[in-house]
């Protein structure tokens, strides 16, 4: 094989199988036309193509001429990233925490033979949590990088840079990509919990070295999570399709609209259900937390419905906020038409 095809050969490693075989023509034909220009050499002259083949350039470097530089997370989505890796990561550190101090305070773990064990395995647990949310984060972000069209970044770069712009307000129209972004995440989290691991959602305590683990969700909330899914998966399609509208359009504020009002009818009725947490004083008995499971029991009861209340002031929120926006766009739009 002649040092040119060998050259083009390895330059079609780095290139899209799809793309590979016109690319390479293209290069081909651009060579020997140059190394044709330059005293009507021919590809026999060795001398003659390693010169050209070293000004044209390295392989690589000139695929990525073609395709540009492939990056599993680009950098128009690292900063939102690391901002929401940094956020769920603390979510995740203070969860655990929070279990870590409420288990070793029930069972007494903060001293003795057991408190290393104890701590050993927390950390141990807590660490393979945050590997497994950051390989979550790295794979949403991923797909994003994929998803997102590339024409805003492509815009702001052509764009000549204006410091008069820092004095402009924010467009209210704008996507904020961070907060969508947050909200795909912690959707497929969610949803990823609920429906392949919900026996990790319980209470875990130590007694005299060994784990104890009690489910606490019931069977009336596995009642509700066909309905959890399916707003889940629309949550997760509008928000990539806000993604790639970048601004607020009236399709979207409707949509939104709509979502929110499921939001808060799925919340009501799971409020005015049946209990959604199956825990009792009876399932602690022989165990070390059996002095304080009364307590225990009622602060437990509590927790959904104070998160199903929280979930429905937000949603309400939002819903006004929507409508609001829609209706002052309406009027701007009255306004310009007259």
């Amino acid at each position: 094989m002649k040092l040119l095809d060998r050259y083009v050969a390895e330059v079609g490693k780095h290139l899209p199988r799809n793309q590979r075989a016109d690319i390479e023509a293209e290069i081909r034909s651009t060579l020997e036309d140059m190394l044709e220009e330059r005293n009507q050499a021919s590809l026999d002259d060795e001398a003659a193509v390693i010169a050209l083949l070293k000004e044209y350039g390295e392989p690589r470097k000139v695929a990525e001429s073609y395709i540009g530089p492939r990056f599993l997370i680009g950098p128009r989505l690292y900063p939102t990233f690391e901002l929401v890796l940094k956020i769920v990561l603390a979510v995740v550190l203070g969860a655990g925490l929070l279990g870590y101090g409420v288990s070793a305070s029930v069972t007494d773990t903060f001293a003795g033979p057991g408190f290393l064990s104890f701590l050993g395995q927390f950390w141990l647990g807590l660490f393979g949590g945050m590997i497994s949310a950051f390989g979550n984060i790295v794979i949403v972000f991923a797909i994003i990088e994929r998803v997102m069209p590339a024409s805003k970044l492509e815009k702001e770069i052509e764009d000549e840079w204006n410091p008069a712009d820092l004095a402009k307000e924010p467009d209210p129209d704008e996507v904020k990509m961070s907060e969508t972004i947050a909200t795909i995440i912690f959707t497929v989290a969610g949803l990823i919990i609920f429906n392949l691991y919900p026996n990790v959602i319980g209470i875990y305590f130590n007694t005299d070295g060994v784990w104890t683990f009690i489910p606490i969700l019931s069977k009336a909330f596995f009642t509700y999570l066909p309905w959890i899914n399916l707003l889940g998966v629309l949550q997760i399609v509008f928000s990539l399709y806000q993604l790639r509208q970048e601004t607020w359009t009236l399709f979207a504020r409707l949509a939104r609209i709509v979502l929110e009002v499921c939001t808060i009818s799925l919340a009501i009725a799971m409020l005015n259900g049946p209990s959604l947490i199956d825990l009792s004083a009876e399932k602690f008995a022989g165990t070390s937390l059996v002095g304080a499971a009364d307590v225990f029991t009622k602060m437990m009861g509590f927790v959904p419905g104070l998160v199903l209340v929280i979930i429905i002031i937000v949603s309400i929120v939002e819903v006004i906020q929507s409508i609001y926006r829609l209706t002052r766009a309406r009027a701007v739009t009255f306004e310009l038409r007259k």
